[in-house]
């Protein structure tokens, strides 16, 4: 029995899960994020974070040495120079025709929709929209990046709230209990001293984006301020669904539209706009949960390239030992 490697690469980290071609996963292993390569160190940076989760999901799987049928990854600001760097590190483990690289949002929605018609929509560091329609035509909608373009993710999130509790704090806005919230969530005593720690060189994008979680927590207690910029949020979402779903065929399907990313841990307060405004824009559109997380659908799309029959036996092998990703979020 053979092993695979499935690789999810986001804009905060990098997981690798290791599995046997029966489904069954053996190891997970994170490591940093592994984008935007135009940064300062980033290259080394990228190669290290592939190597520290293929290392660690080696150790957890207790192999010392992999050869894998396929690898896939799923990765954030897919390039071709990110290509030949993740291969500098990965080509002493598996060959060239069985190493697949792919967009996350291509393993977001393998995962999402378990690989059936539909649009996915990644709402995490960043933003982006693919939709794949029985044919197997693509089209990817956003994926600018921080500067042109990443409108709902978390990290437009965790601007947006900054934004909100400065004006909240002088009176330039409605009062927020983001302005009290970042506070303690810094530890420190007033608004300044969270402008210093933002400003710093301790947080960097990533950091920021994690602020998010405080707006959604803010939203389901209420907080008035926190509900707008989720429903915004949830408005940039629908829109990037509504564009990609417009580039494809769905005349002859129920497409399935479903999530990955952080942002939507907030709940319904980014949920059912979201949720509305699709279904009153995309045709027969079916909004859902996602089946599994970007991880898992890397995962089978590295079965498939191994040319594993995923019949039920491999699926309930991936089920059973899928807690192994899980403990790693």
């Amino acid at each position: 029995m053979g092993y695979v490697l499935a690789v999810d690469g986001g804009q905060s980290t990098t997981l690798s899960v290791i599995a046997k071609t029966d489904g069954t996963i053996l190891g997970a292993g994170l490591g940093g994020p592994a984008n935007h390569l135009h940064e300062e160190g980033a290259k080394e940076r990228c190669k290290k974070s592939i190597r520290d989760s293929l290392l660690g999901a080696m150790l957890e799987a207790d192999l010392k040495s992999v050869s894998f049928d396929h690898v896939v990854l799923g990765m954030t600001g897919a390039t071709d120079l990110m290509k030949s760097l993740i291969w500098e590190v990965l080509r002493d483990y598996t060959t060239l025709e069985h190493f697949q690289f792919e967009h996350d949002s291509v393993t977001a929605w393998a995962g999402g929709t378990g690989g059936e018609p539909g649009v996915v929509v990644i709402g995490g560091t960043g933003s982006v929209a693919l939709a794949v329609d029985s044919k197997g035509n693509r089209a990817r909608v956003g994926g600018w990046g921080y500067y042109m373009g990443d409108e709902g993710s978390a990290y437009q999130i965790a601007l947006m709230a900054l934004s909100a509790a400065t004006k909240g704090y002088e009176g330039r806005g409605p009062k927020t209990t983001l302005s009290q919230a970042f506070v303690d969530h810094f530890g420190v005593d007033d608004l300044w001293g969270v402008h210093a720690k933002v400003y710093s060189s301790e947080m960097d994008r990533a950091d920021l984006a994690k602020l998010s979680k405080i707006v959604g927590d803010g939203a389901n207690k209420g907080d008035q301020v926190c509900l707008n910029i989720m429903s915004k949020a949830a408005h940039e979402l629908a829109l990037l669904v509504i564009a990609a779903a417009a580039k494809v065929d769905f005349t002859d399907v129920e497409p399935i539209v479903s999530t990955a990313g952080g942002v939507w841990k907030a709940g319904l307060p980014i949920w059912k706009p979201f949720e509305l405004e699709v279904l009153g824009s995309v045709d027969n559109a079916k909004v859902t949960k996602p089946i599994y997380p970007p991880s898992i659908g890397a995962l089978v799309l590295a079965l498939k390239g191994a040319s594993v029959s995923m019949e039920k036996q491999v699926f309930d092998n991936i089920e059973k030992t899928r807690a192994i990703i899980e403990s790693k979020k």
